[in-house]
């Protein structure tokens, strides 16, 4: 205590003028309107200056934080867009079957749902298409499949979100067909060798019928409804045995292209199973 008292009466004058110099800054300060004026921006500046760097430094410390916001809100937005884009193509796969001119104003028994290729195979003997319905959706085997252009093929197989489909462009794909505006029933069979040909065969040789006549479903199974289009014919020979005529048929449908599909099914297709089964039987 001694030494600081020491301290200040050695250095007292010091003390003093400093004393007298701040009286005087507070009487200018006080009494001029310019120097006031001065003292006051300054001092207004040099503390914006201070809460700036303060601000700065607290938003630095808190980044964390707002980055883990950010990206709880992008994941948001993100499941947001994503329901908005699965409800606009539902919108688009219902708009489309409701214009579809062969699901319009039938009472025979079928029932039709939109789908949406999400793979599709080209290059093989025995080709698959996977579509994004199942078993959740209603969709099981042995239901036809076809686009706004004609046939695709039938369901092999359903889980519970995805369904694999036979196309006509599958060496195991044998479709009941017929000739439009003839009787003569056929089957369509494709040989592997073309995607944009397949071939009617068991065509029998009293069948009228030409080259550019329509091929359609003959409506003679529970899976396909009669008169969907597959194709056209645009070639016309003997088969091998000439008992028959085999005919090739361009098909309605590009499977390089195909997107959207629907499934058609057939609510009395189990009770026709059950009376042709019983009628075997005898």
């Amino acid at each position: 205590m001694q030494t600081i008292l020491n301290f200040l009466i050695k250095h007292n004058h010091w003390f003093l003028f400093t004393l007298l110099e701040g009286i005087s800054f507070v009487l200018i300060i006080s009494f001029n309107n310019y120097q006031n004026a001065v003292v006051f921006t300054s001092a207004n500046k040099v503390a914006g200056n201070i809460y700036s760097a303060i601000t700065d430094v607290d938003s630095y410390f808190s980044l964390k934080s707002d980055n883990e916001t950010l990206k709880e809100h992008n994941r948001t937005l993100l499941e947001e867009l994503e329901q908005t884009r699965n409800e606009l193509q539902t919108l688009k796969e219902n708009s489309q079957l409701a214009v579809h001119p062969f699901t319009q104003n039938r009472n025979d028994g079928f029932f039709y749902k939109s789908a949406t290729v999400v793979n599709n195979s080209l290059n093989r003997v025995e080709n698959y298409i996977t579509i994004d319905k199942g078993t959740n959706d209603g969709v099981k085997s042995e239901m036809g499949v076809f686009n706004e252009k004609g046939v695709v093929g039938i369901v092999y197989q359903s889980s519970a979100n995805y369904s694999i489909v036979i196309p006509l462009l599958n060496s195991k794909s044998k479709i009941n067909c017929k000739v439009k505006g003839s009787n003569s029933f056929c089957a369509l069979q494709w040989d592997g060798s073309d995607t944009r040909h397949s071939y009617l065969v068991d065509l029998p040789q009293y069948a009228v019928f030409d080259k550019g006549d329509t091929v359609t479903t003959s409506g003679f199974s529970s899976i396909f409804p009669a008169d969907l289009p597959v194709g056209k014919i645009c070639n016309i020979e003997d088969s091998e045995d000439g008992l028959f005529y085999r005919a090739k048929v361009e098909l309605f449908v590009d499977f390089s292209a195909i997107n959207n599909v629907f499934i058609v099914g057939n609510d009395g297709k189990a009770e026709q199973a059950r009376l042709e089964k019983e009628i075997h039987k005898k």
